[in-house]
């Protein structure tokens, strides 16, 4: 059973994607080389013989940014990180990334015993490695713990396992369901609750 303050956590998460941004707004708060870019990954997806997976990366761009809306730079052609500030600097929280074969991966900071206590992923006797289930779905999500050990981190998500960091990845596979994508959006969510009070307004 859920406990009560986890379950309070978990609602506020749900409520700070209530109001999503825009994907205009998404856009208006790029570069304007991060703009094309990102406008091009669309027209690439949208071209695709299943142009849902155009709809799901708007979509989980515009979470990620409403979460954490002080910067974000899209790097080569695939991949989306998202800031918040640290001082004088910025940190990296979130990241996504589209791996061109239908799946999308993304990336926060590690929340599962947050997601476990707060009843939103369980662990069955027998799953496989990295497998959780859904509440109440009961359907499968696959989420992989990230740290310094982790063998040949990629960029895209090196800083966030950085200075005994954990981090998350989260995969939804093609044509993930609306349970899938909400789950993976929401311990993106929860791992936004730790860091709610240094977003930029």
């Amino acid at each position: 059973m859920p406990h009560s303050k986890s379950k309070l956590t978990l609602d506020a998460a749900r409520a700070s994607l209530s109001h999503p941004l825009s994907f205009a707004e998404f856009l208006a708060k790029l570069s304007t080389k991060d703009r094309a870019t990102a406008e091009r990954r669309v027209s690439v997806l949208e071209a695709l013989p299943d142009p849902s997976s155009a709809n799901l990366w708007r979509r989980l761009a515009c979470s990620l940014m409403t979460l954490a809306p002080f910067a974000a730079k899209l790097v080569g052609k695939q991949t989306l990180q998202i800031y918040v500030a640290d001082g004088k600097y910025r940190k990296q929280v979130f990241a996504l990334e589209d791996l061109q074969d239908g799946n999308f991966t993304m990336y926060c900071p590690d929340v599962l015993s947050d997601a476990a206590a707060a009843g939103l992923l369980t662990r069955e006797a027998r799953a496989e490695a990295d497998e959780y289930v859904i509440e109440p779905s009961k359907e499968k999500l696959l989420v992989k713990q990230l740290d310094r050990e982790s063998v040949n981190p990629a960029p895209h998500f090196k800083d966030m396992t950085g200075w005994n960091r954990k981090a998350i990845r989260i995969t939804l596979p093609p044509s993930a369901s609306p349970a899938q994508v909400e789950a993976a959006e929401l311990l993106c969510a929860l791992a936004a609750q730790h860091f709610v009070s240094t977003l930029s307004p």
